[in-house]
C-alpha cells in the first residue's frame, strides 16, 4: 500500500547544531610571522595576514581592501584591523574541528606561556581581548579597538595575536601561543531537517500488510477472529519509499494505533541528517 507525497507533504528545515572543542598546544601549532625575517616561512605567514586579513595597519601605507574583498570577514565592517605591527602570532583550526565555522562569543584561549595566566576570549565580533590584563591601553571597554589583542575569523578558523605590548609589565602578548595553552570553543554544522506528513484518508490502508493475519493453510483468507465487523487495523510502522519503490527508512510507532474509516490521520516522519 502507497500513497505518492505531494509538494506539501515535505517540508524542510534547517538549524545550527554547536560541538564544543578542547585543544592545546600539542593539537595545534603556532606560527609566529615576522616581516623582517630571513626565514622564508615565517615571512611568508606574515605575508598571508597581512594581505588576506590586514591591508593596512600601524606601519602599513597601503590602503585597506574593502571587508568584500578579504577572506574571512563578515563585511560588517565589525574586526579591528589596527594593530598589525611587523610581529605577531597565528594559529590555523583544522576545519575537521570547527566544521563550517567557530561559533561566535565561544573562543575561550587560556595562556600560560609565562608567569602569569592570560585568558583571552572573542567579543562575538571577530575581535580577541583579555579579561584579565593588569596594563590597559585606554579606560574604554576591553574588546574596543585600543584594548582588542588580536582577532578570530569565524568562517575560516584563523586566530590571530597582534599586539605587542604588555599584559601586565612583565609578560608580553607576542608571548602568547608559544607553549602551554588550552583553546575552547564550539564548531558550527547545519542540520538538515525533513519532515514528511504522511496522511491516510477514512477509506485508505484499511487492509493489513501484516501477513501474520493469514490463515496458515496458504488460502489466503483471514484467520476467524479478524473476520467480523469488530476487526480493527492498527499502524504500527510508516516507510518511505524511493521512486522505484525502494524503501529508504521507515519509522515505528511507540505503540501501534487504531486506523480510522471516519476521519482523516496524519503522521509526521522527522528525519536529521
Amino acid at each position: 500500500m502507497y500513497k505518492q507525497f505531494t509538494p506539501e507533504n515535505k517540508i524542510t528545515r534547517e538549524y545550527k547544531s554547536h560541538k564544543s572543542f578542547t585543544l592545546t598546544e600539542s593539537d595545534l601549532t603556532r606560527h609566529q610571522f615576522l616581516s623582517a625575517s630571513s626565514n622564508a616561512i615565517s615571512k611568508s605567514y606574515y605575508d598571508f595576514a597581512r594581505i588576506n586579513f590586514y591591508l593596512s595597519g600601524s606601519h602599513i601605507s597601503e590602503p585597506k581592501l574593502s571587508n568584500s574583498l578579504t577572506i574571512g570577514r563578515n563585511g560588517k565592517g565589525e574586526h579591528y584591523l589596527n594593530k598589525f605591527y611587523s610581529t605577531g602570532s597565528i594559529l590555523f583550526l583544522s576545519q575537521s574541528n570547527f566544521n563550517e565555522g567557530v561559533k561566535r562569543g565561544s573562543f575561550v584561549l587560556t595562556d600560560r606561556s609565562t608567569s602569569a595566566t592570560i585568558r583571552i576570549v572573542d567579543d562575538n565580533k571577530g575581535n580577541l581581548y583579555s579579561t584579565n590584563a593588569t596594563f590597559s591601553q585606554s579606560v574604554s571597554a576591553l574588546s574596543s579597538s585600543t584594548n582588542y589583542v588580536g582577532n578570530i575569523f569565524y568562517d575560516i578558523g584563523v586566530c590571530t595575536i597582534t599586539e605587542t605590548a604588555s599584559f601586565d609589565g612583565t609578560n608580553n602578548y607576542v608571548d602568547v601561543l608559544s607553549d602551554d595553552y588550552t583553546l575552547e570553543y564550539k564548531g558550527v554544522k547545519t542540520i538538515n531537517t525533513y519532515e514528511w506528513v504522511c496522511e491516510a484518508l477514512p477509506n485508505e490502508f484499511n487492509n493489513s500488510s501484516n501477513f501474520t493475519v493469514f490463515n496458515s493453510n496458504g488460502s489466503g483468507s483471514l484467520k476467524t477472529n479478524l473476520t467480523g465487523s469488530s476487526a480493527t487495523v492498527y499502524i504500527s510502522e510508516v516507510g518511505l519509499y524511493d521512486d522505484e519503490n525502494y524503501l529508504v527508512g521507515y519509522a515505528r510507532l511507540s505503540k501501534p494505533i487504531p486506523k480510522s474509516n471516519k476521519i482523516p490521520m496524519k503522521f509526521f516522519v522527522r528525519m536529521d541528517y
